[in-house]
């Protein structure tokens, strides 16, 4: 097998140049990734790992598909490039993945913000997944209102990034006592153990639901390309529990809300 170096000028994206294979009449296909272990496809023959860089390509094919392994995430679309090549050409391409950030919080529903040298960028909320041509250099705040602010220093320079984070409630500023400093009152026994049982059943069913929304999206797009109706149901019984996770934490949620009302 012969690689042609190319020296000088590097050709327009997507335009074949014409150089001799002279050890078989398939194309030959230059590629570079910015996810060196997505699978490479000509039409629907599979040619490879990104990382190999080199493929043969057979004459007449009309696209080139970049898709993320099995172990990626599923949300990553392919990259898709049409292309004309016959016999003896050789055709570079650079293929490369948006980066994808995404950000999950208990509880969910947090303004998610870009830092900016001119201030904040909101980018949505939580469960948000933020697509960007680059990596992001900035930090990542989530402020959410009656918690404290969390920063997401490094975002990632990875291909897919994900974050999830526990918020945890501002402090209210207590006001100094003004009363006699004896109390001959006791004081009452606050029943700690219902607080911390309340927090932990919102934690424990938000992330209960967010996992089963995730899993209700994968096989969605499993349904998309297979449209299999047998996959519906299960995505009907993952939207189902999602919602009932979701009722689960509201109610630890206003169970601890209420208590602390009454304090």
């Amino acid at each position: 097998m012969f690689v042609v170096l190319l020296l000088g000028a590097a050709p327009s994206l997507g335009q074949p140049v014409h150089a001799p294979v002279t050890s078989s009449s398939d194309a030959l296909l230059d590629l570079s990734s910015n996810l060196p272990t997505a699978h490479v496809y000509a039409d629907s023959l599979y040619l490879g790992v990104a990382i190999e860089g080199v493929f043969r390509v057979p004459p007449g094919s009309t696209t080139v598909r970049v898709v993320p392994a099995e172990g990626d995430a599923w949300s990553i679309a392919p990259q898709v490039q049409p292309i004309d090549v016959q016999a003896g050409d050789t055709l570079s391409l650079t293929m490369d993945f948006p980066y994808h950030y995404k950000v999950e919080t208990i509880p969910f529903g947090a303004p998610v913000y870009l830092e900016g040298a001119e201030g904040r960028e909101l980018l949505g909320t939580t469960p948000l997944v933020h697509r960007s041509d680059a990596p992001l250099e900035r930090s990542l705040l989530i402020d959410h209102k009656g918690y404290k602010v969390e920063e997401i220093a490094a975002p990632g320079r990875n291909v897919w990034n994900r974050h999830v984070l526990t918020l945890d409630p501002a402090q209210p500023v207590q006001a100094e006592a003004t009363g006699p400093e004896v109390d001959w009152k006791p004081p009452p026994k606050r029943r700690r153990w219902i607080d911390v049982a309340a927090a932990s059943v919102a934690v424990a069913a938000g992330v209960y639901s967010i996992h089963q929304k995730f899993r209700a999206d994968d096989i969605y797009d499993q349904y998309q390309d297979a449209r299999d109706p047998a996959l519906k149901s299960r995505i009907e019984a993952h939207d189902a529990r999602a919602l009932a996770g979701l009722g689960v934490m509201q109610v630890g949620l206003g169970v601890l809300t209420f208590r602390l009302i009454r304090r």
